[in-house]
């Protein structure tokens, strides 16, 4: 069965998680190694019987897998969009655009255990790009281009206590004379409400560092802040959490007044 077949075949019954690796030379992934450094790098246990000419289907934790080879540039000009906003990589338009081939990389069965399969994802898409001719990845869904060695370094000592949050979670940033904003694009793929911080007169690195222990915080500990509740590093620090229509997300989100 195909990718593409097996991606419509499980469309009506479970989502996917999806990401692409972009590739600097198409078929330059050698799906061998992948699968011996998922076994011994993650201590993994890998069922890769579902091989065939233009697909792996890999089974691991209950989970299947898909990575297929594109040797073509991602259709479009989506990339080069996404990199216009990814600021953590710079010269990120130039370099990404010039990528030559892709892999698809999808959870197929997803929707389980967020954190989990994230995780998971992260340690296929890592060996992929360990063991290929690669730039980086694209996450179209939250507006994510990561360099490869960014994305890597993030996933060295990742576990369920220390999450990866760049590799997950799109930080978006607005500047209005001496305040910033900040917002978040992906906390609505692990059943949270996405969070903004408004005019505020801190600092960029001040509020990305703020805005990075808060997301850390609620997804490594499954927190659902309310309306009306307060938080802060402190038993002196507290900080109003509101919740109302988002200002640069759709729909409802939590402001936090930093």
């Amino acid at each position: 069965m195909g990718i593409f077949s097996f991606l419509k075949s499980k469309k009506e019954t479970s989502s996917n998680l999806l990401g692409m690796i972009i590739l600097e030379e198409p078929n330059s992934m050698d799906i061998k190694k992948v699968i011996t450094e998922l076994r011994n790098k993650w201590q993994l246990e890998v069922n890769d019987s579902g091989t065939n000419s233009d697909a792996v289907i890999l089974e691991i934790n209950e989970y299947k897998i898909a990575i297929a080879n594109m040797p073509m540039p991602i259709p479009g000009d989506e990339i080069e969009k996404t990199a216009e906003f990814n600021y953590f990589w710079k010269n990120g338009k130039e370099e990404a655009s010039k990528h030559k081939g892709h892999i698809i990389l999808s959870i197929m069965n997803a929707g389980k255990n967020p954190i989990q399969e994230n995780l998971l994802h992260n340690k296929v898409a890592a060996s992929i790009l360990n063991n290929s001719k690669s730039l980086g990845i694209y996450l179209g869904d939250r507006t994510l281009l990561i360099k490869k060695d960014f994305y890597l370094a993030n996933t060295t000592d990742m576990t369920l206590e220390h999450l990866p949050i760049y590799n997950l979670i799109y930080f978006g940033i607005r500047n209005e004379g001496n305040e910033y904003s900040m917002y978040t694009y992906g906390m609505k793929d692990f059943n949270k409400l996405e969070i903004e911080i408004l005019n505020s007169k801190h600092s960029f690195t001040e509020i990305n560092g703020f805005l990075y222990d808060i997301v850390h915080y609620i997804l490594a500990n499954n927190i659902t802040l309310k309306d009306g509740e307060t938080i802060g590093s402190s038993a002196e620090q507290k900080i109003k959490v509101s919740v109302s229509n988002g200002k640069y997300i759709e729909g409802k989100t939590l402001k936090i007044e930093y």
